[in-house]
């Protein structure tokens, strides 16, 4: 059977949210997935008819999703830094460059 709900809240940089549902007002999880690939990102306020699935851990999920309406925007910007941590080959390199730059340091001196 089909719901109908409002998506109320969304986590864009994981991928999930929760839907209130109209028929019992209990909010259902929702993840990414459950979208149409081809369809836009998610945004709070967005109007969601959707099925519901019980998983095998008891829990409750919506599936299926399709767009039941308009879309009540809310303007949410937020910013995110990715950080490359160096890896061990960047580490192993940098240490021999380091190790190479004393050894040319010492030799002149020596010299």
């Amino acid at each position: 059977m089909k719901m109908h709900g409002k998506l109320i809240k969304w986590k864009d940089d994981r991928g999930f949210g929760f839907i209130l549902c109209e028929h019992n007002q209990q909010q259902v999880f929702v993840h990414i997935s459950a979208f149409p690939s081809s369809s836009p990102r998610p945004k709070v306020g967005e109007v969601l008819d959707f099925d519901i699935e019980t998983t095998a851990d008891g829990k409750t999920r919506a599936i299926n999703i399709s767009r039941g309406g308009a879309v009540k925007t809310q303007t949410h910007t937020s910013t995110i830094k990715l950080r490359k941590t160096p890896g061990k080959k960047t580490k192993i390199l940098s240490g021999i460059i380091v190790l190479l730059v004393i050894g040319l340091i010492v030799a002149s001196v020596n010299q």
